[in-house]
């Protein structure tokens, strides 16, 4: 998994909390998930106040999926974007094993 940030300084306490809520979408299926990003940034704004932005991308079966989310606290970022890659990987497993299904002639 490769963490990088952007207009801030990466600490230590956010990369374990990184590792910790992206290294659950390992368990989803038998099949790794292979080149994992997570890029952080937060956005300096005069007017609305700082907006930390967590970008993440991830290789499944040799297919792509990205998500990305923006909160006024890190953390939340980071929990919504994690939410979102594991509901695009679980849809993607579950549209993959309902074809294999069907196509042995399983219910």
């Amino acid at each position: 998994m490769i963490i990088t940030g952007k207009d801030f300084k990466l600490t230590a306490s956010i990369e374990e909390y990184v590792e910790e809520k992206f290294g659950r979408l390992r368990k989803l299926s038998r099949q790794p998930l292979t080149d994992m990003k997570v890029m952080l940034d937060i956005d300096h704004n005069k007017k609305h106040g700082d907006v930390c932005r967590v970008e993440a991308s991830a290789l499944w079966r040799g297919r792509e999926y990205k998500a990305g989310e923006k909160a006024t606290e890190m953390h939340e970022a980071i929990d919504l974007c994690v939410e979102k890659l594991e509901r695009q990987i679980r849809d993607a497993k579950d549209r993959w094993m309902s074809k294999r299904a069907g196509h042995h002639g399983l219910v």
